[in-house]
């Protein structure tokens, strides 16, 4: 572990960097030992430690940096080999930046910058940060400039929200100003119109500087009593979307009023927060198709009968369709093929698909209409699905399949029909929960599988390897009761000494055994654990080990978990006792432990659909160890394997086996990742909500 000098009382507390900086040899930079420190650097150093608030400290000609605990989310992977580094070596990318602010501290000149874009690289690439800071000048009791102090906020969420809210007003503004169609929008309860464009402002027959920032039945009084203010209403208070087709409306019409009829829709306008802020309108006038259509009602009355007979026809016909699209409980589409040059099908699209389908595959109509096949699913055209598409195109026999829409997650069992040579019918529905269940279930049979072999293991130790070791005590035992009689002969020390060896194997066998079979029961009582607290509870529990080997272990900040805190005790003690145990000869142990937070798909492919979703802690603890063969992975985690003899490393082989059940007892994953002769890497995964 790392050896911390005695603290001096301005470098108390702290947290982790307080740690940090009371452990680092500063001798060796231009600091000098703490000893030595002036006041005015005590001072500084004092309040960056023990601040909340993301702060830093950068003293003498090198610019040597100290900061805090609420800066380590600022310096990412720079941390923790930051502290003591010179800052124009540290933050290289953007000196430039920085250099004329620094030298106008070092001349006396406090900064001030707010929302400063900075292109920073502290997690392996440049990204753009923004940020609010200050440099004051550390002065010394000579008077000279000395140090720079600094704190600082990042504000890169709030300037890029910002931006994006200003890209989607001139986005929103833009569409309606080069709309095809008519659109405006109405602001507050009394309607203002706040932008409107060309086309508006044409139907309604009034200029726009007449009605611009005017409520609509002020700017234009035709309009009034019409029945239009209470449909504005309804969308206003209640959030409706009123819709109108060839309504009449009166309005302005060369220096008159005249009818006019229009389709037009109404939309509540919502703000960042949801809110109804006001009313999109968007309208097309269609007078003049209204006009001819009542011209040739009139004129045409033979010619309407017959249209209107054949559309009654039509319109039965499309209802009953549009009654078995809507109405079916399975989701309905048609699919078209898309063929290259030689008639060979490449991809295809999907047409035609009712409400049910699109809420069975999960993606948006827009999507699921216009985007082919193979961009939702590359390898769809070789897959088994694909291919039975082929077949029953080629075949005209039907076929039923389920498939794995990877872009959503879902399961559908499919029925798919010829309808020409170019389209194909599509019936189906959701089997996500059912397939899941049939997953989990053979996931489950596979674990009953393996507690069954665990089970049969466990009776076979209990009836021999347990017994045997009692048999000896006894044997033994009985035979020292009879010569004890007289002073103990060089032959009775021998036999005391294998009842105790003995003894001793019986009772850690024992221990393991009773540690194994409480994590089956479960993580029956959950409480929040900080983890932190947790590991340094085991780090003193195994302290003279850790001394004996020499051993240093360093490792992030940890998270705070809901678990079973006697079970997390012993994860964290199997695990980093099992890399002091397996450490290579000669050479003390270096163990690591990391830990950040990602989605299970990241980092582990072989997880269900619902757990490569899920939000989790990863965990990697890290040895320089003798490591094993990557073949050998899995099997360390069953009970009573070990994969050495008692003769090299003494062990139950149950420790692994128990920090798997802890593991999962809390909803996680564990697996391995070794070589040998150059460590071993434990990677868990632990639920982060």
């Amino acid at each position: 572990m790392i050896n911390e000098m005695q603290p001096n009382a301005f470098l108390s507390g702290g947290g982790v960097m307080g740690e940090l900086v009371r452990a680092k040899d500063w001798t060796g930079t231009v600091l000098g030992h703490p000893q030595t420190w002036p006041q005015s650097l005590r001072t500084a150093v004092s309040i960056v430690l023990n601040s909340r608030f993301p702060m830093f400290v950068w003293w003498g000609s090198d610019l040597v940096t100290i900061y805090n605990d609420a800066y380590i989310p600022i310096a990412g992977e720079k941390h923790p080999t930051l502290l003591g580094k010179p800052g124009q070596v540290a933050w290289a990318e953007i000196w430039n930046d920085l250099a004329p602010l620094v030298h106008n501290v070092f001349n006396g000149v406090s900064t001030w910058s707010e929302d400063q874009p900075l292109y920073i690289n502290r997690y392996g690439y440049i990204e753009e940060t923004y940020f609010t800071f200050s440099y004051s000048p550390i002065v010394s009791d000579s008077g000279a400039v000395q140090g720079l102090f600094c704190a600082c906020i990042e504000t890169t969420d709030k300037v890029l929200a910002a931006r994006r809210i200003q890209e989607s007003e001139r986005n929103l503004r833009n569409t309606i100003l080069q709309s095809p169609v008519a659109m405006c929008i109405f602001k507050g309860p009394s309607y203002i119109v706040e932008i409107a464009n060309d086309r508006m402002y044409q139907l309604w027959g009034r200029e726009a500087a007449k009605m611009r920032h005017q409520p609509i039945f002020e700017a234009l009084p035709e309009a009034k009593n019409q029945g239009l203010e209470a449909m504005l209403h309804r969308v206003y208070t209640l959030g409706e979307t009123v819709v109108a087709n060839e309504r009449p409306v009166t309005l302005p019409r060369e220096n008159s009023v005249a009818t006019s009829y229009l389709n037009f829709v109404y939309e509540p306008f919502r703000d960042g927060e949801g809110n109804i802020s006001g009313i999109i309108g968007v309208a097309t006038d269609v007078t003049d198709q209204v006009a001819a259509r009542k011209k040739i009602e009139e004129s045409e009355q033979e010619l309407q009968q017959r249209v209107s007979e054949r559309t009654r026809a039509l319109e039965s016909q499309r209802n009953l369709l549009d009654n078995i699209l809507s109405n079916s409980s399975n989701g309905i589409s048609v699919t078209e093929m898309i063929r290259d040059g030689s008639g060979a099908v490449i991809d295809a699209r999907t047409i035609l698909a009712n409400d049910a389908a699109v809420k069975f595959t999960g993606l948006p109509r827009e999507v699921y209409l216009v985007k082919t096949a193979a961009e939702l699913d590359p390898n769809i055209i070789s897959s088994p699905y694909g291919q039975t598409c082929l077949n029953t195109l080629a075949t005209g026999e039907p076929a039923l399949i389920q498939y794995f829409l990877e872009v959503t997650g879902r399961w559908l069992e499919l029925t798919i029909s010829k309808m020409d040579d170019d389209h194909l019918i599509h019936i189906f529905t959701d089997i996500t929960p059912i397939k899941e269940t049939q997953l989990q279930l053979e996931r489950t049979v596979e674990d009953l599988k393996q507690s069954n072999a665990n089970l049969e293991e466990f009776a076979y130790v209990a009836s021999h390897d347990m017994k045997e070791p009692i048999r000896k005590i006894n044997f033994f035992s009985d035979r020292l009761k009879n010569e004890l009689e007289e002073l103990l002969s060089e032959n009775q020390v021998r036999l005391f000494g294998r009842l105790e060896n003995a003894a001793h194997r019986m009772g850690t066998l024992i221990d393991d055994l009773l540690a194994y079979s409480q994590t089956t029961k479960g993580a029956t009582t959950l409480e929040t654990i900080d983890l932190n607290k947790k590991l340094a509870s085991v780090l003193g529990d195994l302290e003279l080990e850790i001394e004996q080997r020499q051993a240093t272990i360093r490792y992030d900040q940890l998270p705070i978990i809901e678990g079973n805190s006697r079970q997390l005790q012993q994860l964290f003690h199997n695990l980093i006792s099992n890399a002091l145990k397996y450490s290579k000869e000669g050479q003390p142990p270096q163990i690591k432990i990391t830990c950040r937070q990602v989605i299970g798909r990241d980092v582990r492919r072989e997880l269900s659909a619902e757990d490569s979703r899920q939000r989790y802690y990863h965990l990697a603890v890290q040895d320089n160890g003798i490591g094993f063969e990557q073949k050998d992975a899995e099997r360390i985690f069953n009970i009573f394997t070990r994969l050495h003899g008692n003769a090299e490393y003494m062990g139950t082989g149950i420790g692994m086996a128990i920090a798997r059940k802890v593991v999962h007892n809390h909803g996680g994953h564990i697996w391995a990742d070794s070589e040998p002769g150059t460590g071993t890497t434990f990677h868990l995964l632990l639920p982060a909500s």
